[in-house]
């Protein structure tokens, strides 16, 4: 049987947990990038291996900013969320059914529209594809550590 996706069908946002958005250690580097530029560490952000990952809530950016250490352009604190927030593992968290927006002390703000969690879940599963293409070409199993 010759199985096509047809790309003009609307996936389903996922109704059961796909397991815990948890940071791995390039998780932990990317929010140390981001804590090394602020002048007080982010709560929200991870400090261990392990810990939850937690969805942003939607303009962040200004708090992250307002703790932005003098002299530092915020075009590197733009960077530098965004290859957090680009991360399969964040993708995983934002994509879960009761994922929450978390503001900058790591509280609980609001729920993660149906729109951004299937948004989410949609890059989680191309980083999926690629990763085991990336693999099939070596001959090896992909990592979930390499994001």
């Amino acid at each position: 049987m010759n199985k096509t996706i047809d790309a003009h069908v609307k996936p389903v946002p996922w109704t059961r947990s796909q397991g815990p958005g948890l940071a791995t250690a390039s998780d932990l580097r990317k929010a140390a990038a981001v804590n090394a530029l602020l002048a007080a560490p982010a709560p929200v952000l991870p400090v261990n291996d392990g810990d939850q990952l937690r969805p942003f809530v939607i303009g962040i950016f200004d708090a992250f900013r307002a703790r932005l250490l003098p002299d530092v352009p915020a075009v590197h604190l733009r960077r530098a969320i965004s290859a957090y927030a680009r991360s399969r593992n964040y993708l995983l968290a934002s994509a879960q059914p009761d994922a929450m927006r978390h503001d900058i002390e790591a509280r609980p703000v609001v729920p993660v529209s149906e729109d951004d969690r299937l948004a989410a879940q949609v890059r989680v599963e191309e980083i999926r594809r690629e990763r085991q293409s990336q693999a099939q070409v070596r001959g090896d199993t992909p990592s979930s550590d390499s994001a």
